[in-house]
């Protein structure tokens, strides 16, 4: 019987997904664009590439475990650069990493015993509601004479820590890790728009700070998942590495970005990736 070799070439043998290689080329291509995007706001915006995986047909939990490892990938190298211009706050890192990190395994452990459409649900109307939160003030700011101008003194801005913040942002953060870790998201789309207005820390102090957290929580997640076997690291390679190198270039370009219009672009950043949360959450 003669070997329909056209078919053999049109789907990579490589990887354990049912993707040809224009749409693997086209994952990694997005992968890149939305890694420089992401390193610019301190966001590995894992919900975009998320709704996209599931759009093509890949398995929502392999689609789930390899979103987060490369969330993690991608904030390793973005960090980098957030951690030589001194962007990292770490006393944060460790209020909202540690429960956050629980949360995650958690929920990436028993990911298939929960609904991903509530969940997911739940995370486009937080989206929503935190990004127009942030674009509002950033426009209110940008149209006041009083324009907010970053102080360059490096013990300012660092994070509003008391009891009342380190025990609410520990909870939250233990909530955003579980939701995240059962869907594939790290969620630091979430976490940005608390680090700058409830723990009042600078913009570009965020988006460092923030990058750190998603290597914390992303790593957890994905240790979930990976016990129970659903990893496809040939997958996990073909998207990961674009995701490090834009992470990279877009980490260097965010520590001159101005504060405000920062705020601005990740207020219209989160809002513009909602669509393709809810996309995901009844139709991925």
């Amino acid at each position: 019987m003669p070997i329909d070799v056209s078919a053999e070439v049109s789907t990579l043998a490589f990887t354990s997904v049912d993707l040809t290689g224009a749409q693997l080329t086209g994952l990694a291509i997005i992968s890149l664009v939305v890694g420089v995007v992401g390193g610019i706001v301190g966001i590995a915006l894992g919900v975009v590439r998320l709704p996209v995986m599931t759009a093509l047909g890949v398995d929502p939990l392999i689609a789930a475990s390899t979103n987060l490892f490369v969330s993690v990938l991608g904030s390793l190298a973005g960090s980098w650069p957030a951690i030589l211009q001194n962007r990292i706050v770490y006393r944060v890192v460790l209020v909202i990493g540690i429960p956050a990190i629980g949360g995650s395994f958690v929920g990436g452990l028993y990911a298939d015993f929960v609904s991903r459409t509530v969940l997911l649900t739940i995370v486009a109307l937080l989206i929503v509601w935190s990004s127009t939160m942030m674009i509002i003030r950033a426009v209110t700011e940008l149209r006041s004479s009083d324009v907010y101008v970053e102080d360059n003194d490096p013990e300012t801005g660092r994070g509003d820590l008391n009891n009342k913040t380190v025990t609410r942002e520990s909870f939250v953060g233990f909530g955003i890790g579980l939701i995240g870790g059962a869907v594939g998201l790290a969620l630091g789309v979430l976490r940005m728009p608390a680090l700058i207005h409830v723990l009042k820390m600078k913009p570009s102090l965020a988006a460092g700070t923030n990058l750190a957290l998603t290597i914390l929580v992303g790593s957890s997640g994905f240790t979930g998942h990976l016990l129970r076997g659903r990893v496809d690291w040939m997958l996990v390679t073909i998207i990961g590495v674009p995701a490090m190198i834009g992470m990279f270039a877009g980490s260097k370009m965010g520590g001159n970005v101005d504060s405000t219009k920062l705020r601005l672009v990740v207020g219209i950043v989160l809002l513009t990736v909602s669509p393709l949360v809810f996309y995901d959450a009844f139709w991925g």
